[in-house]
């Protein structure tokens, strides 16, 4: 099984999994803000693994790469403003994570 079908699982889990729990356990709005916030988290371990899958990494690919996570952001419900702040802070670490898979 190749590392990128694994992720590719790994994310697809993730995501349906964070979506039963929104539904099927409604939290008041500071348990949903913390419980958003650790998705986010999760997004950007998501997008670093993908990126160290990833054979070359380019500013190409790692761009398409965060926006597969913003498309993933929308599907856990989260707002425009957490969803932007989130794609932003993504793009801002390219250059240390490249650095890092060297």
């Amino acid at each position: 099984m190749s590392m990128k079908r694994v992720v590719k699982g790994f994310a697809l889990g993730a995501a349906l999994g964070a979506v039963a729990g929104i539904l099927f356990a409604p939290r008041p709005g500071a348990q949903s803000q913390k419980l958003l916030k650790a998705k986010a988290h999760a997004i950007k371990g998501m997008v670093a693994a993908k990126a160290a899958a990833a054979k070359k990494l380019s500013a190409k690919v790692y761009e398409k790469l965060v926006e597969e996570a913003m498309v993933l952001a929308k599907q856990q419900k989260m707002t425009r403003a957490q969803i932007e702040a989130l794609k932003k802070d993504l793009l801002m670490r390219y250059k240390d994570l490249k650095r890092q898979l060297g």
